[in-house]
């Protein structure tokens, strides 16, 4: 009989979080319906988790786990076997691959809206993002998980299937900066997205920064101020060109989002003049942790105003991913009024990016 997840005793001290984090134990760790990777972690350890990780601060026990264990194992390893009979409900994607080969994960479709389609939804009802317009898409579909995300994100704010421009943002990374063949590339893009701004009453943005602003730079005035909403995505972005684009499209709501395949986004809360871009979880199930950028284990977090890398832990039935460290460094910033009144509890990232010193080793293109 499948296992179900069932309400568990909190030891002294614990939070709702550890509850659900010893719930997920529960189902991940179980012997029969567990997932494969974590069983064999388990069998490494040589411990049982589900006796000794009780909160969410008992997860540095586990070590870290490595974006190269997505790479290298069928995304059916991480997936629970007692979820295996019903792979039909679940969505796959993959990473870029801007820090290398992508990696692959998979979401049930209640927890793939959860990551992706609800923390957009409570900013975009805050801020009055526009309903019931058209979307124009201009990035990548294929295995990249945001193409599959954008198609929900219209749906749920009224507007019809979205319009889309469709780019390989693998290949537009190998064409060398400066070149004439990135240049045609992304005229190509650009040419794509004008016809259908110029046919089509569109009024969302949902796009990349670099696609912004080749195409802005050949709108007219009468079609940027027809715009009423932006939504970025793909690459992080800095408050500088936010402030520009906002000048460029004055009569757009602006939001952005910081997240990735493997955890789901975290979103702006606010739309105003930025000083900054700060992005705040609104749910229960991801923890981050800005931590010392150091291979001493455990991480030691950062105090508020501090800059570290971010670790992410993902807590969904779907998968369980935990002491992910990611390559972006951010800083810890407190939790904001607006934060809070959408219903965030913990700290938020400010201005995450990647590091210098990795500044020639990415490869960056159009997303």
């Amino acid at each position: 009989m499948t296992p179900t997840i069932r309400e568990v005793d909190r030891p002294p001290g614990a939070t709702a979080r550890d509850a659900r984090l010893r719930e997920l134990l529960a189902l991940h760790f179980h012997p029969r319906h567990g997932s494969a990777y974590w069983l064999r972690r388990e069998a490494r350890l040589g411990w049982c988790v589900r006796d000794r990780v009780r909160t969410v601060a008992d997860l540095a026990l586990l070590g870290r786990t490595h974006p190269d264990d997505l790479r290298r194992f069928s995304v059916r390893e991480f997936i629970s076997a007692a979820f295996h009979g019903a792979l039909n409900r679940f969505v796959t994607g993959e990473t870029a691959g801007t820090s290398g080969a992508p990696c692959v994960t998979a979401y049930r479709e209640d927890e793939f809206g959860a990551a992706f389609i609800r923390p957009f939804l409570q900013v975009a009802a805050a801020t009055r993002f526009p309903h019931g317009v058209p979307w124009l898409w201009v990035g990548p579909s294929g295995p990249h998980i945001i193409g599959k995300v954008v198609r929900e994100l219209a749906r749920h704010t009224g507007s019809l299937d979205p319009f889309s421009v469709d780019f390989d943002p693998r290949w537009a990374k190998k064409l060398a900066p400066g070149s004439l063949a990135r240049r045609r590339y992304l005229d190509h893009v650009t040419a794509q997205a004008l016809d259908v701004l110029r046919r089509e009453d569109v009024g969302v943005l949902f796009i990349t920064p670099p696609a912004l602003a080749a195409l802005s730079a050949r709108m007219t005035d009468r079609e940027r101020e027809a715009i009423r909403g932006v939504h970025y995505g793909g690459m992080s972005l800095d408050p500088a060109a936010v402030n520009d684009f906002r000048e460029q499209f004055p009569n757009a709501v602006h939001l952005a989002g910081y997240g990735n395949t493997l955890f789901g986004v975290v979103m702006e809360v606010a739309d105003y003049h930025r000083m900054a871009m700060d992005y705040f979880l609104l749910g229960d199930r991801l923890v981050f942790e800005v931590v010392r950028d150091s291979e001493d284990w455990p991480p030691v977090p950062v105090g508020c105003g501090e800059r570290g890398r971010v670790m992410f832990h993902r807590l969904d039935e779907s998968a369980l991913l935990v002491n992910v460290i990611e390559r972006d460094e951010a800083e810890r910033v407190a939790l904001t009024p607006e934060a809070r009144a959408l219903g965030g509890t913990a700290d938020g990232l400010r201005d995450p990016r990647p590091p210098a010193s990795l500044s020639g080793k990415l490869q960056h293109g159009l997303y």
